[in-house]
């Protein structure tokens, strides 16, 4: 041991036998958890709490004084209740150890399934990914759970000290925002009664007397899979539409179908599931005081196609799509000219970049204007907000957003962070004769 930590040690047991309130041998940590937040890679630990038999001061706490297995410990502070906060209290049975964010991983090194073998790709364009129907190789929720240590001394309201506690596995998890979805499965009577699972965020105070925009999200054919959350917690697609942010200034409806199987291959075909969901849409339209003048879709990969067959199928049907990382065939885009879109495509894409670049190459030789801006994801986040918000345009519908470099999946760590592209999608409506 450091001579700093036993200077710390007998000062903590000097200052211990002053006060009489020696707490080495007792275990005070009365439980853990592990809070779960989803990021564009997926979900991830971002919190632990650790709950304490009595009130501790946070002026006696340091990041310092805990370690969590495998993870940095950026914060420390205290809380009355189980939960993260910006309001931090002077005291409390709660600390909130809030983690450093880990890195995105670049899935340039973890091709996407429905990309097929590089190889392929970089011949066809296209191709090689999963056979419509096929129901893929679903993998395991991720588990939120977490390690704890107190290596320091901790002092509580009353003036005792207490002393470390190492190994604390947390019993308990929550995942946020997941959490406040609530899950659903619909029985189509146009399709003989065939099921599709979802997920449907409600927003807080709901009132019937009002009406709500109501946004779909579809996922890739990566999270093809039985598990109905499986859609919430791959990446931000659903969850940044839910989030309290969004929902304090756009408080809407969001629908996250979870598909158990592929819906749409690279061939261009589609499955009875795209009829379904649009099917599903309108009996959510029946139930809730949904505005059908705001009704918005957005997808990646797998999704991005289905958005886009619905678009084609379904004629302003959506007020405007958030199209990401995707492609479909360009001979039956024409219709794809009169309704608002956003895409968002990367350089290193082979499937999406040249088959999108060409749908809308195609829309602007037939006189819809298309604006495009080629952005580094990596720059710091206000830059590239600003960067994204200098290409709209109020003549303007169709934008394209390409990202430097990158893969198929690289496209949505990112995509559904920038917001000026969503704030531009919830502005779009449908005339009022919809």
């Amino acid at each position: 041991m450091k001579w700093k930590s036993w200077r710390r040690l007998g000062a903590a047991i000097m200052l211990c036998l002053s006060l009489g309130s020696t707490s080495f041998a007792a275990n005070h940590i009365t439980e853990a958890e592990a809070i779960g937040e989803v990021t564009g890679d997926g979900e991830h630990v971002s919190h632990v709490i650790v709950q304490y038999d009595a009130p501790v001061l946070s002026s006696s706490l340091s990041p310092s004084d805990y370690t969590v297995d495998g993870r940095t410990i950026e914060k420390v502070y205290t809380n009355t209740a189980a939960e993260k906060t910006t309001a931090h209290t002077e005291s409390g049975n709660y600390v909130v150890l809030q983690l450093q964010a880990l890195p995105l991983v670049d899935s340039s090194v973890d091709p996407h399934p429905e990309d097929g073998p590089v190889k392929d790709r970089q011949k066809k364009g296209h191709g090689g990914g999963p056979q419509l129907g096929s129901h893929g190789n679903p993998s395991p929720l991720p588990v939120m759970k977490a390690n704890v240590s107190q290596t320091g001394f901790v002092k509580t309201v009353s003036g005792a000290l207490y002393g470390p506690e190492e190994g604390i596995e947390t019993s308990k998890s929550r995942d946020l925002i997941v959490e406040d979805f609530i899950q659903g499965t619909f029985t189509d009577s146009q399709q003989q009664n065939a099921v599709l699972k979802y997920n449907l965020y409600v927003p807080k105070n709901y009132d019937p007397q009002k009406k709500y925009p109501l946004v779909l999200f579809m996922h890739d054919a990566g999270v093809v899979s039985p598990d109905v959350k499986a859609t919430l917690v791959q990446g931000l697609g659903a969850v940044t539409f839910a989030s309290p942010g969004w929902q304090a200034s756009h408080p809407c409806f969001v629908l996250a179908p979870q598909y158990d199987t592929v819906i749409v291959d690279d061939n261009y075909d589609y499955g009875p599931e795209l009829d379904r969901t649009i099917h599903l849409i309108q009996s959510l339209c029946q139930t809730y005081s949904i505005d059908t003048r705001r009704i918005y879709n957005t997808g990646q990969s797998m999704g991005g196609m289905t958005s886009i067959a619905m678009d084609v199928k379904y004629p302003h049907f959506f007020a405007a799509s958030y199209l990401i990382a995707c492609k479909w065939n360009a001979a039956v885009t024409a219709p794809l000219a009169s309704q608002p879109l956003w895409t968002v495509i990367c350089e290193g894409d082979a499937g999406a970049y040249p088959s999108m670049t060409e749908i809308l190459g195609n829309l602007e030789k037939s006189g819809t204007k298309v604006d495009r801006q080629t952005l580094d994801a990596n720059v710091p986040t206000v830059q590239l907000q600003a960067e994204a918000a200098s290409l709209i345009e109020p003549d303007c519908s169709h934008y394209l957003t390409i990202y430097k470099g990158g893969s198929h999946r690289y496209t949505w760590l990112y995509a559904y962070t920038m917001k000026p592209a969503l704030e531009w999608i919830f502005s779009q409506s449908l005339p009022e004769t919809h």
